[in-house]
């Protein structure tokens, strides 16, 4: 039995029959029926549910879609810490990339359980953005990093194509014209932006784009391109090519086949990455990456979910933090 159900037979609102079970003052007659009506359906009310009605939760859902990719430990950080300076508790949440996951997971909004969700994904599935805005959830959802531009959600990230054009530019620089994008075979915002920068670089320098020049990965795993790898050594001769390789993950193992066939870096190979995850400075050789400035994501991500929670700005935002280019011995020539 249900607070609706109770306030159907009983003739009037859900907040009248809220305030009768919070023992708010309601005229005496109206009380007494709201009782009888209680008592006649047997209705018991969830007190959790309804105090959390009453106030905010000061609790927030983060839905990682990978907890195991180091990229988000600096971003989850941001946002512990900050949200922690307001007064808010985060939930960690691991979506494993399922929208149908995610959709279980925004209960958690309509049961008031929390105040608001903080993505590291995009949400691009008809259903569950029309659920979105049939419970008015916008204004309670921000995206951090990974977005989708069509949903109307508020996002933070960086310009993933024009940091992308940036790091093969650099491969052009010196001397690489043969260069190679490895990838994810995945409908991810962040992979479709980061090859068209890719793209954009080639067209600029004049350099020709053949889809053999594309391999693409059916999962982010360092064991899995380091064996496309060792699949691409075998099947051409190395002599001064370029790698622009769409996550560290991927270029960490692809480094690590390169290794092993002693192939010199940078001179046949060079290679850079993106992300600049702790592990891509201590490679060997130490990787060229584009860093992602994630501890200021989480934070400005939390920042601009609180600004929702509190009402302060109810439209969507779309925030672009800088991004950097860290040069190392994966593409230095000194080296």
């Amino acid at each position: 039995m249900r607070i609706n159900d109770v306030a159907k037979k009983a003739g009037v609102s859900l907040a009248t029959v809220s305030r009768v079970v919070n023992g708010k003052k309601v005229k005496k007659e109206t009380k007494e029926k709201v009782e009888k009506i209680i008592s006649e359906l047997n209705y018991t009310p969830n007190f959790m549910a309804s105090s959390l009605q009453r106030t905010k939760s000061n609790m927030i859902l983060v839905l990682v879609p990978a907890i195991s990719n180091p990229y988000y430990s600096a971003i989850l950080e941001g946002i512990g810490n900050t949200s922690k300076k307001f007064g808010y508790n985060i939930i960690l949440g691991n979506s494993y990339w399922s929208e149908e996951q995610l959709l279980d997971y925004l209960t958690l909004l309509n049961k008031r359980l929390i105040d608001g969700v903080i993505l590291l994904e995009r949400i691009s599935k008809k259903k569950i953005i029309d659920k979105i805005k049939n419970e008015n959830y916008y204004n309670k959802i921000v995206q951090c990093s990974e977005y989708f531009e069509d949903n109307d959600l508020s996002y933070v990230t960086i310009d993933h194509k024009k940091a992308a054009y940036e790091a093969v530019s650099h491969l052009i620089s010196i001397g690489k014209r043969e260069i190679y994008l490895f990838s994810l075979n995945k409908d991810y915002t962040y992979v479709t932006l980061r090859k068209e920068g890719y793209l954009d670089a080639l067209k600029d320098n004049k350099i020709d784009f053949y889809p053999s020049n594309e391999i693409l990965l059916d999962e982010l795993s360092i064991k899995n391109a380091q064996k496309h790898m060792e699949i691409f050594i075998r099947s051409r001769e190395i002599k001064n090519v370029g790698i622009f390789a769409i996550s560290d993950i991927i270029a960490i193992g692809a480094l690590k086949a390169i290794k092993e066939k002693n192939i010199k870096i940078p001179q046949n190979i060079a290679i850079v990455g993106f992300d600049n995850i702790e592990f891509s400075a201590v490679t060997d050789p130490s990787l060229t990456t584009v860093s992602q400035p994630g501890y200021e994501l989480g934070a400005e991500s939390f920042k601009c979910l609180l600004r929702k929670i509190n009402e302060e700005n109810l439209l969507p935002e779309k925030i672009i933090l800088q991004h950097e280019l860290i040069v190392r011995d994966s593409t230095n020539k000194i080296v």
